[in-house]
């Protein structure tokens, strides 16, 4: 007897220890990067005195299994974590089951539309077996033929009109349906279907009652910036809106979360990089040798390395030359030598969907001074430009943006500051009420020959036309050919003032034009160079 009971107490200890006991925990707070997010799951569960075998469900199996954290408690000592996933389970989020839902109902309503038709048929075909014009005593009188004629075209007209309305209806069912079954197609495959889960085994030395928090970086979801610039005059501060473009395809919806946007990437190395030698040596170019029975008279010919330098000098040249209460107002800012992280104290809800949702970070009025900015030689507009010193402490990353001025959207224009340095410059629009040209001086461009030496000189007039009621500041660039060959020479002749990079042949004029008035300015040069020689790019 004592036997049996002894087995029997042990075999109840052996189920009671092997059972594991389900935790709920949802999701409580979500901190995005770049590229991922760490979730973190808090919530309670009753622990038994002894060891406990735990097990948070309904996770994405798109999470990095090494970033998993269940912090510590001191009701109880964690003695194993384990991950692992759950193939009789699957997850749904909101957006698949409300695209579901709409293909149920569209069924429904193409069944219901099936079976109207199918009435509308059955009328007409006993209409045209009606259709008889004879009345009992030999053929109707005139006035009852035209009344049986009248009621079988009106009927059997609103009966066809009725099927082709049935028709088109079902035409754009179909079509949606599609577009429906697109879209699920995409969401199922983009989601997760099976489930992760996280078991871990815990001891304590009584029953009671335990607060779980897990952590653990999930893959599928992210951030981009992108930025409002809202400005009502050219004395005025800009207002300035950032905002991220929230997404996530975890396979899990995130309902009622604390959301922290971070500009850190936890997907790149911690690790010091490695700085290797560093070598040089002289180049020596590969000969050219095209392919087929020519290639032997190309054995001696190397292209020469001036003339890649010089084309890739011009191109960076030219490239230089181009270039109401939101969610802000309840968001804490924290930064570290690494990142910065917007804290948003409003709870969001974000769908399994990977559609964008957007969440204002921070807004502030920035001091701003104004010019405009001209190159007439790539385009005839003149561009306002607001110039911020102090944009360093906003943390910005690089993204678009939508300009808005006098209330009025202008365009999108693009953030980028790695480009800037002290100065962070925005770009606001063109301004139609200035008109910029460029025109060639004709009387200066000619060609002449001098000996061995031919010389082309070019001239061309910048007009400024100034009809604003303000007078305007103004910066305008243009350029002066450059060469890193010694056989030619370019000489300048007339700057009107300008400012010259020798390293680029960056000209800039900065001026002042006056309200509706007018200012020109001139450049002139000349290209000298062995006249048995043609110039490129002149």
């Amino acid at each position: 007897m004592k036997r049996r009971l002894t087995l029997f107490f042990a075999l109840c200890a052996f189920v009671s220890f092997s059972q594991s006991k389900s935790v709920t925990a949802p999701i409580a707070d979500v901190t995005l990067f770049l590229s991922g997010a760490q979730v973190t799951h808090k919530g309670g569960v009753t622990l038994k005195k002894g060891e406990n075998t735990l097990v948070l469900s309904g996770l994405t199996a798109g999470m990095d299994v090494n970033s998993i954290q269940i912090l510590g408690n001191k009701d109880y000592t964690i003695l194993s974590v384990k991950h692992q996933m759950n193939y009789t389970s699957k997850v749904s989020n909101t957006r698949v089951r409300a695209i579901q839902d709409s293909i149920k109902l569209l069924g429904f309503q193409t069944s219901e539309r099936a079976s109207l038709r199918a009435v509308y048929q059955e009328e007409k075909a006993f209409l045209q077996a009606n259709r008889s014009i004879k009345g009992d005593n030999g053929l109707l009188i005139r006035e009852d033929l035209a009344e049986m004629a009248d009621f079988y075209r009106s009927r059997m007209k609103e009966i066809e009109y009725k099927i082709l309305d049935l028709n088109q209806t079902d035409r754009e069912s179909n079509e949606k349906l599609q577009r429906l079954q697109t879209q699920l197609s995409q969401l199922q495959s983009q989601n997760v279907t099976n489930p992760g889960e996280i078991e871990f085994v815990v001891t304590t030395d009584e029953d009671k009652k335990a607060d779980v928090v897990i952590t653990y970086l999930a893959t599928n979801a992210g951030w981009t910036p992108y930025y409002d610039l809202r400005a009502e005059d050219i004395e005025s501060d800009i207002e300035f809106t950032y905002r991220a473009k929230v997404w996530q395809g975890t396979g899990v919806d995130w309902k009622r979360v604390n959301l922290t946007i971070s500009t850190g990437n936890p997907n790149v190395g911690a690790q010091v990089p490695a700085l290797n030698p560093w070598y040089v040596n002289i180049y020596s170019p590969q000969a050219y040798r095209p392919r087929g029975a020519r290639a032997e008279a190309y054995d001696d010919y190397q292209r020469p390395a001036a003339v890649s330098g010089y084309a890739q000098e011009m191109n960076k040249s030219s490239l230089a030359m181009n270039n109401m209460l939101t969610s802000a107002s309840y968001t804490t800012i924290t930064s570290n030598s690494v990142s910065t992280e917007f804290k948003i104290s409003i709870k969001y809800d974000i769908a399994s969907d990977n559609q964008p949702v957007e969440v204002a970070m921070q807004k502030q009025r920035l001091k701003a001074s104004y010019k405009y900015v001209a190159i007439p030689k790539l385009e005839a507009a003149a561009y306002l430009q607001a110039d911020i010193i102090d944009w360093m402490q906003y943390s910005l990353l690089s993204g678009e943006s939508n300009i808005y001025f006098k209330g009025t959207f202008v365009g999108n224009g693009y953030i980028d500051p790695a480009l800037a340095n002290d100065t962070l410059q925005l770009s606001l629009g063109r301004d139609n009420a200035i008109t910029v040209k460029r025109d060639q001086v004709k009387d200066f461009c000619k060609t002449s020959v001098f000996g061995v030496k031919k010389s082309t000189s070019k001239a061309y007039e910048i007009t400024i036309v100034n009809t604003k009621k303000k007078a305007i500041n103004i910066e305008v660039y243009d350029q002066v050919p450059l060469t890193q060959n010694a056989d030619l020479e370019v000489v300048v002749e007339e700057l009107s003032g300008a400012t010259q990079e020798v390293a680029t042949g960056k000209v800039t004029w900065k001026m002042t034009v006056e309200p509706e008035k007018t200012q020109k300015r001139q450049l002139r040069f000349t290209v000298k160079y062995p006249k048995k020689n043609l110039i490129q790019n002149l």
